[in-house]
C-alpha cells in the first residue's frame, strides 16, 4: 500500500508537471486602447570624435542594425562639440540629433562646490548656444532639440536650483531659440528623486512651461513614476540617460541586456515615456564604467569589436516601434519573469509585441487580438546566440495565434494586420460583373464562385446577373457582409451582400 501510494503521488506529480509545461499564457492585445506616441530610442557619444561606417550601421541601420532613431551629443563650455562628424553620419540615417550642455563658460561659485550660471551673462550663454545650432546646421546637421542643462542637480560646475533652471529657460534660452524650430528639453535631472522638483518649478513658471517641449530625466536612482500632467500640457516625457546599474562587472551578454530591457519596459509602461536613451555608445577606460556602454568595456578599440547585447535588445524596440508609433494595450506581465509591451505603427498596418523572457525556459504565449484580424507574423529574437534574428513568417487566419519565446531572450513578434484584397475594376464588360448601381450582365445563366474576404471558398451559384446572385446567396443562408466573387476568367471582385 505504501509503495502504491508513493507511485500514485509520483505519477500525479508528473502529470501536474507535464500539464504545467503544456500550458500557455494568454497575451491580450487591444489595438483600440492607445497610450503614448513613440518618439524614439537612442544613446550618446559624448566626448567621442568619430565613428566607423560599420559601427554607424550597427547603431542606426533599421535593417541590419538596431535602428536607433535618436542621438545625443555634448556641447562643450565654449559652445563647440567634438562630435560633429558623428552627428552628421547619424543625420544621414534619418536619426534625430539633439544636444546637451555639460557646463557653461559663464559660471560663478557662490554655493560651496556648486557652480551656477552667472545670470549677468545668461544672454551671452543663450547666444553661444544659438551659434552652436547655426554652426551645426552649416555642417549639415539640423538639430532636433537642445537640452537646457545636463544634470542640473549635480554638485559640480553645472548646478541650477529648480527655480534658476526655469528662469534660464523661460527668460533666455526659450526666447533665443524661439524662431529656430528647435525643440527645448527643459529638464534633465540626475534621477527620479530630483526630477519632481524641477518639473514643479517649470509648471509654476508660465514662460518656462511655454518654451519647454520635452521634460527629461535620467534614471540614476529612484523608481519610475507617472506624471500625466506632462502629456496633458501637450509636452513629451523622455528618459535621456542611464546605463546598467545592476553590476559594474562587464557583462556583454543577456544578463545585462535583460536588465536594460526591463528598464525600458518600466519607463514606457509606468511613466508612459515617449523616448528612452542609453548612456554611452563607446566605453570609457575606468573600471567603474562596466556595463556603461553599448560596446564592451576593456576589450580594445570599439572599431574592432562587436557591440554588446545591450544594443541589440534596444533594437527589439527601436527597429519596430518607430517614431510616430503608439504603444497599445497588452498584458504586461503574463507570467513571472516575463514582461510584454505592444505598439502599432503610424499607418495602423502592423503591431509589434516585445516579449522579455527572463526565465531559463521558453515562454509559450497564446495571443488574442480581439476584433483585430491578423494576416501573418514573424519573430525577431535576441538571445545568447542571436542578434535580432529574423524567423520564418507564419500565416494567421483570424485574431488568435501562438508563439514560444526562447529562454532568456528579448523577442519582437511583428504582426501584419489582415488587409482586404484590392479590387480592380473589370476590363471585359462581357465577361465580368458590374458592381455599380446598374448591372447589365449577359442574359444567360453563369457560374459564380464565391469566397470569404480572406480567400476561403464558400460555394458556386448559378445566376443570370449580380442581383440574382445576391438573392441566391441570401437564400442559401449567407449573412450580410463582404464577399469575393469570381466569374469565368474575369478577375476576382469584391461584393457587398446587404
Amino acid at each position: 500500500m505504501t509503495y502504491s501510494m508513493k507511485g500514485f503521488s509520483l505519477f500525479a506529480g508528473s502529470i501536474a508537471f507535464l500539464s504545467t509545461l503544456a500550458c500557455a499564457a494568454t497575451i491580450n492585445v487591444d489595438m483600440g486602447k492607445e497610450y503614448q506616441r513613440i518618439s524614439g530610442f537612442g544613446a550618446a557619444s559624448a566626448w567621442a570624435g568619430s565613428i566607423t561606417d560599420k559601427n554607424a550601421a550597427f547603431l542606426w541601420d533599421s535593417t541590419s542594425g538596431a535602428g536607433l532613431t535618436l542621438h545625443r551629443i555634448r556641447i562643450a563650455p565654449d559652445g563647440s562639440t567634438s562630435e560633429t562628424s558623428i552627428a552628421k553620419k547619424a543625420s544621414e540615417y534619418g536619426v534625430k540629433v539633439w544636444a546637451a550642455p555639460w557646463t557653461s563658460k559663464y559660471t560663478v561659485n557662490y554655493d560651496g562646490d556648486k557652480k551656477h550660471l552667472d545670470f549677468n551673462h545668461a544672454q551671452d550663454w543663450a547666444n553661444t548656444i544659438l551659434k552652436f545650432t547655426q554652426d551645426m546646421r552649416k555642417a549639415g546637421v539640423n538639430l532636433y532639440a537642445i537640452s537646457s542643462q545636463n544634470e542640473p542637480d549635480g554638485t559640480g560646475d553645472n548646478h541650477y536650483e529648480p527655480d534658476e533652471l526655469a528662469r534660464w529657460v523661460g527668460d533666455y534660452l526659450g526666447p533665443t531659440l524661439d524662431t529656430t524650430g528647435i525643440k527645448i528639453i527643459g529638464t534633465e535631472a540626475i534621477n527620479w528623486y530630483g526630477f519632481p522638483n524641477y518639473k514643479k518649478a517649470f509648471f509654476n513658471n508660465p514662460a518656462a512651461l511655454k518654451y519647454t517641449d520635452i521634460f527629461g530625466t535620467h534614471e540614476y536612482g529612484g523608481d519610475p513614476a507617472a506624471y500625466p500632467e506632462i502629456h496633458e500640457a501637450g509636452k513629451e516625457f523622455w528618459e535621456t540617460e542611464v546605463y546598467d546599474l545592476g553590476s559594474n562587472k562587464e557583462d556583454v551578454g543577456m544578463g545585462s541586456a535583460l536588465r536594460v530591457a526591463n528598464m525600458i519596459h518600466d519607463a514606457l509602461t509606468i511613466s508612459n515615456m515617449n523616448a528612452w536613451h542609453f548612456w554611452w555608445i563607446y566605453s570609457c577606460s575606468e573600471p567603474s564604467c562596466g556595463n556603461g556602454a553599448l560596446w564592451p568595456q576593456g576589450q580594445g578599440n570599439p572599431d574592432n569589436v562587436e557591440p554588446t547585447k545591450r544594443l541589440w535588445v534596444m533594437g527589439n524596440y527601436s527597429r519596430f516601434a518607430r517614431p510616430g508609433a503608439r504603444r497599445i494595450d497588452a498584458t504586461k506581465k503574463p507570467e513571472r519573469d516575463v514582461k510584454v509591451t505592444a505598439y502599432r505603427d503610424s499607418l495602423k498596418t502592423k503591431i509589434a509585441v516585445v516579449i522579455l523572457n527572463s526565465k531559463n525556459e521558453e515562454f509559450k504565449a497564446d495571443f488574442d487580438f480581439g476584433s483585430t484580424k491578423i494576416g501573418s507574423f514573424k519573430p525577431y529574437v535576441t538571445d545568447d546566440n542571436n542578434n535580432l534574428k529574423e524567423g520564418s513568417e507564419v500565416k494567421v487566419d483570424g485574431s488568435k495565434c501562438s508563439y514560444s519565446a526562447p529562454a532568456r531572450s528579448a523577442t519582437t513578434v511583428e504582426f501584419i494586420l489582415w488587409q482586404e484584397p484590392k479590387v480592380e475594376p473589370p476590363k471585359d464588360s462581357t465577361e465580368s460583373i458590374a458592381f455599380g448601381r446598374l448591372s447589365v450582365p449577359q442574359k444567360r445563366q453563369s457560374t459564380y464562385k464565391v469566397f470569404s474576404p480572406i480567400g476561403a471558398f464558400i460555394g458556386e451559384f448559378q445566376a443570370e446577373h449580380i442581383d440574382e446572385l445576391r438573392n441566391a446567396m441570401t437564400s442559401a443562408g449567407l449573412s450580410r457582409g463582404v464577399y469575393m466573387v469570381k466569374l469565368g476568367n474575369a478577375k476576382t471582385q469584391r461584393m457587398v451582400l446587404r
